[in-house]
């Protein structure tokens, strides 16, 4: 009897025909050590603790030159001299004794037969936002007042600054307030 021969494996063939991948060659592996190398032997040989490096404190001097000192300049200062030149003398009259104009303060409360002016300065729900608002603008030496409103069933607090007696001290306090950070200022008459 003959003997059979076993059935190839199924893809057995393409196996053996694909092409082989092949890896770095060997002399590379050793031309890049050799680099590699030599790179770090140099970088040993730029170490900062040798004498051959270090640089020399002073710059080496020509021998057939005499040495002599670097002389700078020092400045001069012409204010000494410009000082007294320039005084000024002055008359020494009394000086008038009538009172500088002193500026009128702003009235608290508005004359009784004109109208008053307000700033708002906010709208709040809440009391402490308004009570809070009320004391920085307290701070900047301004009269402020609180007044409550009912709106559709709701609470709200206005700040007001004022009431100022005419439209000038009004737009001086509202500068005042925009100087400060305060933007949104309503002016208000009644």
């Amino acid at each position: 009897m003959a003997k059979g021969r076993k059935a190839p494996r199924r893809g057995a063939s393409r196996a053996q025909s694909a092409p082989r991948r092949k890896g770095i060659p060997g002399w590379l592996w050793l031309v890049s050590g050799l680099v590699i190398g030599v790179f770090v032997t140099f970088l040993l040989q730029l170490e900062p603790g040798r004498e051959e490096v270090r640089r020399s404190p002073e710059p080496p001097k020509p021998s057939n030159t005499p040495a002599a000192p670097p002389t700078t300049p020092k400045p001069q200062y012409d204010f000494y001299t410009l000082l007294p030149e320039s005084e000024v003398s002055t008359p020494q009259q009394a000086a008038p004794t009538t009172p500088a104009p002193t500026p009128a303060p702003e009235a608290s409360e508005p004359a009784t037969g004109g109208p008053s002016y307000y700033l708002q300065a906010g709208s709040f729900r809440q009391r402490s936002d308004a009570d809070q608002l009320r004391a920085q603008i307290l701070l900047l030496g301004m009269d402020v007042k609180l007044e409550n409103a009912t709106i559709n069933g709701n609470q709200w607090y206005r700040v007001q600054v004022g009431p100022f007696s005419n439209k000038d001290s009004m737009t001086q306090a509202q500068r005042t307030l925009s100087g400060n950070g305060f933007s949104n200022l309503l002016p208000q008459q009644r």
